[in-house]
């Protein structure tokens, strides 16, 4: 079973997306009761057209989590127009911890998947207050990156996104850092294919893009959830995946006690291995400021 918590725009179509991709029975978890119960009577509804009959409850009642597998923390202040993920920190900490403390009084088992914004930092407070093993602690980020950075080398290419592999680093934000070195076409390096130019184009969307539709429709919705199911499968099914994921580091790449993006075989387990890529000089201090935002803000917090 996998718990939801927060049946907002990104928890409940990530629960939804759960179900349909038949990875898990769900528990979607809100303050608001109403809320989670109205959000799964409205799955179970479109449950025959997806033809899958897994569960799906809607509750406040967190002792609905007991023995999940997984349980998504989706909940907290949303990230507004013209608000950086960074400024939602303040409201968001007080948010994750009190949810944590339920989590580990009834699924201590459980592998936690941060959502809440700004991912880095809550995935930070959700490991140092649930005392969990680092592994089993992970937030949502950098697979979200990719796949917007994806999305763009497909568009300027004119080819299918299917096609395209790519891999974002650092921050879930505006250090974050593409790695253009290790992005392909069907094995084929984009520097083959685009020049500089291009590249940066492509860079500076995959920087902003969160924020392009934040301006436009006032939230992210379908990229984030469905990134969130594929996560959340990776684990149900131990598929091994590798992606990036915000995760504690100590000592690799060459930073402790900070957590943020890096490249993860995701599995059973939660975060099975990081693997530490060689990173040439430049990226390496593009990467190092990204540590540096995250450190600055957790200082302030006395995180």
């Amino acid at each position: 079973m996998i718990t939801v918590v927060g049946a907002g725009k990104v928890g409940s179509s990530a629960a939804f997306n759960i179900l349909r991709f038949g990875v898990s029975n769900v528990v979607l978890l809100d303050v608001v009761e109403n809320l989670a119960r109205g959000e799964a009577y409205d799955m179970m509804q479109a449950q025959p057209a997806i033809e899958f009959d897994g569960k799906i409850v809607g509750t406040k009642d967190f002792s609905q989590m007991v023995d999940s597998e997984v349980v998504i923390i989706a909940a907290g202040k949303a990230r507004k127009p013209g608000i950086s993920r960074l400024d939602l920190v303040n409201k968001n900490v007080k948010i994750v911890r009190s949810i944590v403390r339920e989590v580990v009084k009834y699924a201590p088992c459980c592998k936690l998947m941060i959502v809440t914004n700004p991912v880095d930092i809550m995935t930070h407070v959700a490991y140092k207050e649930s005392g969990f093993d680092r592994k089993h602690v992970f937030g949502m980020g950098n697979i979200l990156d990719t796949m917007r950075f994806r999305s763009y080398i497909a568009t300027e290419l004119g080819v299918s996104r299917e096609d395209i592999r790519a891999l974002v680093i650092g921050e879930h934000g505006d250090s974050m850092v593409p790695l253009v070195r290790y992005s392909s076409v069907s094995g084929i390096p984009v520097t083959e294919l685009l020049d500089e130019k291009e590249i940066k184009k492509i860079v500076d969307l995959t920087k902003s893009s969160g924020a392009d539709v934040i301006s436009l429709k006032g939230s992210t919705t379908f990229a984030p959830s469905v990134v969130i199911a594929i996560m959340a499968d990776a684990v149900v099914r131990g598929r091994n995946r590798v992606m990036g994921v915000s995760t504690h580091l100590q000592g690799e790449y060459g930073f402790s006690d900070v957590t943020i993006g890096v490249p993860v075989i995701l599995g059973k387990n939660g975060v099975e291995k990081i693997i530490e890529l060689k990173l040439d000089p430049g990226t390496k201090a593009h990467f190092k400021e990204s540590v540096s935002v995250l450190k600055k803000t957790m200082a302030k917090l006395n995180l």
